[in-house]
């Protein structure tokens, strides 16, 4: 297959398009391979199927009428005696095949031409419409939370994010081309749809992660450090210093000043207690503890009399008021605590 209509017009290839199931999958991905080249014209065929319904339209409505003018003209002929001989010998070897011809067969033929333009054309004209939506430019999207604040979203593919507190997601309204390309600051969690053809790629500082459909999270909220954790499927993460693949359960930690990183397993509940709703501290220092409440809750936290004062603190609320997290913790840890609308201050 070398033109989009070889594949508009193969049956394997639209069942895949409109009925896939894991064997069309597991083929069309491996045609991909084997082809790489014809993979912009195996986009553009897919988009066209997808966005286009034929509806194979009935010809003009002016047809019959001139089919039944043919009819009535070679009754007329056939009452004055049918043509001359001389008119037969004169004519050339085309107008004699068709005057030949029965009436019916005529008008058989006329019908079938009417017919064949109807097919034709109207999925010609609809492809064209189709090319110049998909060519359309693209139209980039921002997203961004502030303190305290997290947002769910469903991309153009049907994607679903979840976007941490203090966090930005750039992304096209509908994605073309060859990849889905989505570029992340803070941290958002992400379950991919699956697609052989376009990867999924999500941009952070310096890592670029790509994956054809799975769930993982991305932080980048820590100065100078981004984690990124499997949940399931996937992914291929690379940067200037190479490349990693996770499985489930990995977390790829990764210097963005040395551009080193080790790879490690995590608590899903700890690194996704955020898209649950749930406030969760594991051996944190107060630092930790004041910033993480003031990015979950968006208030500002004043400190005093703290010197000196070591945490590792550890717990875990879900779906709590400040005011409620507030108090367990000051039982734990002795200090009062007060809050001013979006001023909070702890007294030690």
């Amino acid at each position: 297959m070398k033109k989009i209509e070889d594949f508009l017009i193969h049956p394997e290839f639209i069942r895949w398009v409109k009925q896939p199931d894991k064997e069309l999958e597991a083929y069309w991905d491996q045609w991909r391979k084997a082809n790489p080249k014809q993979l912009p014209h195996m986009l553009l065929a897919r988009e066209i199927l997808l966005r286009a319904a034929f509806d194979h339209e009935e010809p003009p409505a002016d047809t019959k009428e001139e089919v039944l003018q043919e009819i009535l003209k070679e009754r007329r002929k056939g009452r004055r005696g049918g043509l001359k001989l001389a008119e037969i010998e004169g004519s050339n070897r085309t107008g004699f095949f068709w005057y030949g011809l029965g009436q019916m067969t005529r008008v058989a033929a006329i019908l079938t031409v009417s017919l064949v333009f109807g097919w034709i054309l109207v999925p010609v004209f609809q492809v064209n419409r189709e090319l110049q939506l998909v060519q359309v430019e693209e139209i980039n999207v921002q997203k961004n939370t502030e303190r305290g604040e997290k947002m769910q979203l469903t991309l153009g593919d049907g994607t679903k994010v979840w976007l941490n507190s203090s966090s930005e997601v750039y992304f096209p309204e509908k994605f073309a081309g060859e990849r889905r390309l989505v570029k992340l600051k803070g941290e958002a969690y992400f379950d991919v749809v699956h697609d052989s053809l376009r990867p999924f790629i999500v941009q952070t500082d310096d890592l670029m992660t790509t994956v054809l459909g799975t769930s993982f999270n991305v932080n980048t909220k820590e100065s100078g450090r981004t984690k990124i954790s499997l949940v399931s499927g996937k992914v291929n993460v690379s940067s200037r210093s190479g490349q990693v693949s996770l499985a489930p359960g990995e977390m790829l930690n990764y210097d963005n000043i040395s551009a080193s990183f080790y790879v490690s397993g995590f608590d899903v509940s700890q690194v996704l207690g955020w898209k649950d709703g749930v406030l969760r501290f594991h051996r944190a220092s107060l630092r930790d503890v004041k910033e993480g409440l003031e990015d979950w809750y968006g208030v500002e936290i004043n400190l005093k009399n703290a010197r000196g004062i070591h945490w590792q603190f550890s717990g875990e609320y879900p779906q709590q008021m400040l005011e409620e997290v507030l108090e367990s913790m000051s039982y734990i840890k002795d200090f009062d605590y007060q809050i001013n609308d979006k001023t909070v201050t702890l007294t030690f």
